[in-house]
């Protein structure tokens, strides 16, 4: 019966379908209106047929995706030390509250001067995951760590090095060499990171997904280059990389940015390491919605775009995702604004059921295809870094803040044209109050040779 039914369709060429979409645009262009450019580089169709014939590498993605052998996802509450007091009861309440893994910022404080011992006070490390991010104090928290926790911990260290020489030219002379007796303490501790690479300062300064996936990779061989340079071994570095990625609010890329992510970095580890795929499975995935597409106008619609950020994070395979209150970026986010974002992980696993499926997204050609783009673009632009001599010499001569910049320029361009929409902000505009422009977070100042990157959101034009 069937048969039958299918047998009255007649095939058709893909050049037939596109010249009906044609006759029924009535004098539309196809390419216009039709194409999707994610970038210049990467341009999506409105269909695909078998005449396509992409080359694309589906046993590849899928075998990359395939590390992901659960469908759980961490929440990560993000949470500035204040004292150990106060922290440590904030710490517990948040536990009560859906949380189940912590960063925990602890600034500029000298790490000898915190009691953490009262700082984690009914807390164990081997049952809940602790970030504690660190700015080149890495070795004292171990050391103080080992004093009052005997036993195996759960989560790593956020010391990052690159974002903060990016963003403010500090850097440490002694990072390396510290950073692998770092590893040396801490490899008894399998659950436990100190290599968290970033893409939040590529991203907040307006890179695109491929730029933002090349540099954090080009981060990433530069710090398995160094460290091997100081004599630890390839599998040990390995075992200890944690990768963090802001997600945007273009969903379906953002989903294919992280499936893009796997596939290369298990393209790296067996390729350029010749190492086995299985060693690339070691490295977790965090998420953080993006502060650059936040707005400080119309701001209750952050909470849809962190909405949307955090499905895509999940879907495309996030081990970890932090969230972003909806007024973060430019206030001091209190009770309310924490508890809604901290909602909409709770919901998206306890409503939506997102943790029953694995990789809900395998198998969809589109997804497939995006992600084979993606991965091919950032390649091209990763062999550009490579060429120049590795991430920290791209940098110093200014290549990559030049192509960023370029990248946001189309970006603000796109936006003040309607190209593209961010609600509330370029339309359907509803200031709830009178709007009060917060503080510039843009400005920088540093004696360094070459440019900084500056943390900065999108709609930033929009708020005057």
């Amino acid at each position: 019966m069937a048969n039958l039914l299918f047998d009255d369709f007649q095939n058709r060429t893909k050049e037939q379908w596109k010249q009906q979409a044609i006759k029924d645009l009535k004098g539309k262009s196809f390419d216009d209106t039709l194409l999707w450019n994610v970038d210049e580089n990467i341009t999506v169709e409105p269909y695909y047929t078998s005449e396509d014939n992409l080359e694309i590498s589906i046993k590849a993605i899928q075998q990359a995706q395939a590390q992901r052998v659960s469908s759980h996802w961490q929440y990560r509450e993000k949470v500035r030390f204040t004292s150990e007091k106060e922290t440590n009861e904030l710490i517990i309440r948040l536990l009560k509250s859906g949380t189940d893994s912590f960063q925990i910022d602890l600034g500029k404080e000298l790490l000898s001067e915190i009691e953490f011992k009262k700082l984690l006070n009914n807390i164990k490390l081997s049952d809940t995951a602790f970030f504690f991010k660190v700015e080149n104090q890495a070795l004292a928290l171990v050391n103080a760590l080992q004093n009052i926790a005997p036993y195996l911990w759960k989560g790593g260290i956020i010391n990052d090095a690159f974002g903060r020489w990016m963003q403010t030219g500090e850097w440490d002379n002694n990072y390396w060499k510290s950073t692998a007796s770092l590893l040396g303490k801490v490899q008894s501790h399998p659950q436990f990171k100190v290599l968290v690479i970033n893409s939040h300062h590529f991203h907040n300064a307006g890179a695109n997904v491929s730029q933002e996936l090349a540099y954090t990779l080009a981060t990433a061989i530069e710090t398995i280059d160094k460290l091997s340079q100081e004599g630890v071994a390839i599998e040990q570095i390995l075992a200890k990389i944690e990768f963090s990625i802001s997600v945007g609010t273009n969903y379906f890329v953002e989903i294919a940015k992280l499936r893009a992510l796997k596939l290369l970095w298990a393209k790296l580890v067996s390729e350029g390491y010749g190492l086995d795929i299985s060693v690339a499975n070691s490295t977790s995935i965090h998420c953080q919605t993006s502060v650059y597409y936040d707005a400080a106008i119309t701001p209750h619609t952050n909470m849809l775009r962190a909405t949307t950020e955090a499905m895509a994070a999940i879907i495309g395979g996030c081990d970890a995702i932090s969230i972003n209150a909806f007024d973060e970026s430019f206030s001091t986010p209190d009770d309310f604004s924490r508890r809604i974002a901290r909602n909409v992980s709770i919901i998206l696993k306890e409503e939506s059921y997102l943790d029953k499926v694995i990789d809900p997204s395998a198998g969809s050609y589109f997804i497939e295809n995006l992600t084979h783009q993606i991965a091919e673009n950032t390649l091209k632009i990763l062999e550009e870094v490579e060429n120049k001599g590795g991430i920290s010499e791209a940098f110093t001569q200014g290549f990559i803040q030049k192509s960023i910049n370029a990248e946001r320029e189309k970006q603000i361009t796109q936006l003040q044209n309607n190209q593209n929409i961010m609600v509330g902000v370029n339309k359907f505009r509803f200031d709830e109050k009178p709007f009060s422009k917060p503080a510039s977070t843009t400005t920088l100042t540093s004696e360094t040779i070459f440019a900084l990157l500056p943390n900065l959101r999108l709609s930033e034009i929009f708020e005057a």
